[in-house]
């Protein structure tokens, strides 16, 4: 199945899933990049810093930074607005809409137009990138944020970025990016 059927598929059942409070919703998907990083993500991610590229934000940059930090206050891994010091070679690009139609991603092209989300939904995608290279992208969505301060802003950043850094040894189930049941 191609990339844009999947997206499609994916964002079908997403759209269905909208007409009830479900909380946050993320999508993994798998076979976006011909990178093999995936199966090493959690291990790259956790070497140094990780640069993070904020766009389409409603909200400010810092605010996304504070609520990936919120997520892993054990420092598992680190997070820095531009490129910081320590710096990994990896860079986390958050696009706040839909994602990009086609196969493209916000790594190789950052000013890549996306979507808005429909009315009441805040949606994102989330790439993790070594230099303008894909290595995986998580989708993410929920009922619509009314500000950082919103519980469900930092979970749909923390649940995004966590289905973002899964090990490909986990993640995907018949290549849509769900995983099995255990």
């Amino acid at each position: 199945m191609s990339r844009g059927w999947r997206w499609a598929v994916l964002l079908a059942g997403a759209c269905i899933l909208s007409a009830c409070d479900v909380g946050v919703t993320t999508v993994r998907l798998k076979g976006g990049s011909n990178y093999s990083a995936g199966a090493y993500v959690q291990t790259g991610a956790q070497n140094g810093t990780n640069a993070v590229v904020v766009r389409n934000s409603p909200f400010p940059p810092e605010a996304v930074l504070a609520a990936l930090r919120a997520r892993y206050q054990s420092n598992q891994y680190r997070f820095a607005l531009g490129t910081p010091a320590g710096w990994n070679g990896y860079t986390v690009v958050i696009g706040f809409g839909l994602p990009p139609v086609g196969s493209q991603n916000l790594c190789g092209n950052p000013d890549l137009p996306q979507a808005p989300p429909p009315a009441g939904v805040t949606a994102l995608v989330a790439n993790y990138c070594y230099g303008n290279r894909l290595v995986t992208e998580a989708l993410g969505r929920t009922t619509g944020v009314t500000g950082p301060d919103d519980p469900r802003f930092r979970d749909l950043i923390g649940q995004t970025i966590a289905e973002l850094f899964a090990s490909d040894e986990y993640a995907d189930l018949g290549g849509l990016g769900f995983r099995p049941l255990p």
